[in-house]
């Protein structure tokens, strides 16, 4: 039998009233459940409305209990009061109301207890410990009351500091749910705001969090369903850290908004996190996100980092390794159906130690190392991506693109595909078909420092458009692969230093190559007769320039042209025809392994690998 979800409630008052402070009639403390209630729990499967549907509106109050600076009041036992202290024993709904500036609420339940403190204008806080520290029950709802204003803050030092002892202001041995249209502040003076060894579930209203350290960690999971989550944190901003359990260590953002500033991880999951929908935006890492990045060029550095400049610089950096200080990160893989993302990092924006998916969305990303990183695969469908400052734009062991609108500018390679451990000295030359990078489709805009695209392996665009405006320095290039760069579709306009450039290697359309100088702002067109088929203005200096595209026509003459001043007339034929790079490397000596052949035998970006943060 199905039970809508009115007379859903109507029972789930009724059994609470029954089971949560009540008495038998010898007077003593009634907490088992009463018939009533374990016949809803047993057909709970076929009730339509959801599990987070139905406590959205709890049942009728079972106790209320009155919070006065030295004086705290139940109006039922089933809330003991002791001193400053509440202890709740038993399921049921108890509202929160008054304020208390030394108070503390401890739950001791049975391990199938669900208990909902209902706050209504409660401003608590404790001078020994955790606000409240729930030890034993099946799970605990916060619920803000519409239109009220609630806080929830914890002491500066804790009475209890062993190992196991309860750390932060909201310290939970069981699920958490938090919820209701109502604001919930909770502070972490002492360590974290809010701890959780299982699931924590976020819906409706605003959770405003600050902390010394964690704002918000759910061993188990954290879901975000709706409301806004606005986090100030002296360590990570959301983590999840189960490592070890199947199925758990995960994070899930369904819908809502989430602000997060933090001074190390903004969101971190050990394991997968998905995102299906919302707003998100993330600062992480305090000021060292406001960071400059300068690339070095020297002809061994393999670490091209900012501020690696000396010897004092790079021992700096190395002590402070193992500080991460990413926008969203997962051990697992990432996958982000849509949303909108601002995100500005020290270390990377998006990092993954396994696979990110982009299926849609909007991002707008600044970060000190990587804009969006993956060990493994980096995949995106669709999306309008906005990397405006990185050491490297998209990194991944492999890059999938099949549509978006994408730009990146990266101080040193744009679109980087090589292994994810990469801090391997002699790794530098290391070619693998492991290592690609694929363009079906999309519009992407590169603006590097170092090399454009750059593959480890090989690069196949067989569709989208790709504009890359290279390095204005011959150690690098707008393009460079290892293997091949096999072209059947799409176009390409690659502009940069001429010293190491590189064409497509395997073409199914014509493509042309010419060494010309285009000056900084230079307007750029490739003309059939009067009509341009390709143009684009340059944000540097060029001195390769490189074009493809469906529209050639083999046996077709085609004009190039600078600021509207011919510089090179190239008849089209099959693979590439100019006189400037081929897919053996630059003219006069460039790279024909793609890279490998560095001026003195050593690379110069030593395949664009950098040590794993």
């Amino acid at each position: 039998m199905k039970l809508n979800f009115k007379t859903l409630a109507a029972f789930c008052a009724l059994s609470f009233m029954m089971t949560g402070c009540s008495k038998d009639n010898d007077g003593t403390e009634n907490g088992s459940p009463s018939p009533l209630m374990s016949t809803i729990d047993e057909s709970s499967q076929t009730v339509e409305s959801t599990d987070s549907d139905q406590e959205k509106s709890p049942a009728a109050t079972d106790c209320v209990i009155k919070f006065e600076e030295g004086k705290i009041t139940s109006s039922q036992s089933g809330a003991a009061v002791s001193n400053n202290s509440v202890k709740i024993t038993q399921s049921g709904v108890y509202e929160l109301t008054g304020s208390s500036s030394d108070c503390t609420i401890e739950i001791d339940a049975d391990k199938n207890a669900e208990i909902t403190l209902l706050m209504n204008n409660v401003q608590l806080t404790s001078k020994t410990g955790s606000v409240i520290d729930c030890e034993s029950a099946k799970k605990l709802i916060l619920f803000s009351e519409s239109g009220t204003k609630n806080s929830l803050t914890d002491s500066k030092s804790y009475t209890a500091t062993s190992e196991d002892a309860p750390d932060a202001a909201v310290f939970i041995r069981s699920d958490l749910i938090i919820q209701g249209e109502g604001e919930l502040s909770i502070n972490g003076k002492y360590k974290d705001a809010v701890k959780c060894n299982d699931s924590v579930t976020i819906s409706d209203g605003t959770l405003n969090i600050t902390s010394v350290d964690d704002g918000i960690t759910g061993k188990d999971s954290v879901t975000i369903e709706s409301g806004t989550v606005n986090v100030t944190s002296g360590g990570d901003g959301i983590k999840s850290t189960n490592d070890t359990d199947y199925g758990k260590g995960f994070i899930k953002l369904t819908s809502g908004e989430v602000n997060i500033t933090s001074e190390t991880d903004g969101i971190q999951a050990e394991k997968e996190l998905t995102v299906d929908d919302g707003k998100v935006t993330i600062k992480a890492g305090g000021e060292a996100a406001d960071a400059e990045i300068q690339a070095t060029e020297g002809p061994r550095d393999f670490d091209k980092k900012p501020n690696m400049q000396n010897t004092a610089d790079t021992a700096q950096s190395d002590s402070e390794s193992d500080v991460s200080q990413k926008g969203i990160k997962a051990g697992g893989s990432i996958t982000i159906n849509n949303g909108t993302f601002d995100i500005k990092s020290a270390d990377d924006s998006i990092h993954s130690n396994s696979s990110v998916t982009i299926v849609n969305g909007t991002f707008t990303l600044s970060s000190c190392d990587d804009g969006i990183h993956a060990d493994e695969n980096l995949e995106i469908h669709n999306g309008n991506i906005t990397v405006s400052k990185s050491y490297e734009g998209l990194e991944g062991k492999s890059i999938d693109i099949s549509g978006g609108t994408i730009s990146v500018k990266a101080a040193d390679d744009g679109l980087n595909a090589a292994g994810g451990d990469n801090g391997n000295f002699f790794g530098y030359g290391e070619a693998s078909e492991d290592y690609y990078i694929r363009i079906s489709g999309g519009d992407i805009t590169v603006d590097a420092g170092g090399d454009g695209i750059d593959s480890n392996g090989t690069i196949a665009q067989s569709g989208g458009a790709l504009t890359v405006y290279g390095p204005t320095n011959s150690g690098n290039g707008a393009i460079d692969y290892e293997k091949s760069y096999a072209m059947s579709g799409g176009t390409l306009i690659a502009l940069g230093a001429s010293g190491m450039a590189q064409a497509p290697s395997t073409l199914s359309q014509p493509c042309l190559s010419v060494n010309a100088n285009a000056a900084e702002g230079s307007k750029i067109e490739v003309r059939d007769g009067s009509t341009v088929i390709l143009s684009t203005e340059t944000p540097k200096t060029a001195q390769s320039l490189i074009f493809s595209s469906e529209k050639f026509k083999s046996g077709t003459e085609y004009g190039i042209y600078v600021n509207d001043e011919l510089v090179s007339t190239v008849t089209a034929e099959d693979g590439v025809s100019g006189n400037g790079a081929t897919g053996q490397g630059g003219v006069g000596g460039g790279r024909p392994n793609g890279g490998v052949n560095r001026p003195g035998g050593f690379p110069n970006d030593w395949g664009g690998q950098k040590p794993q943060q």
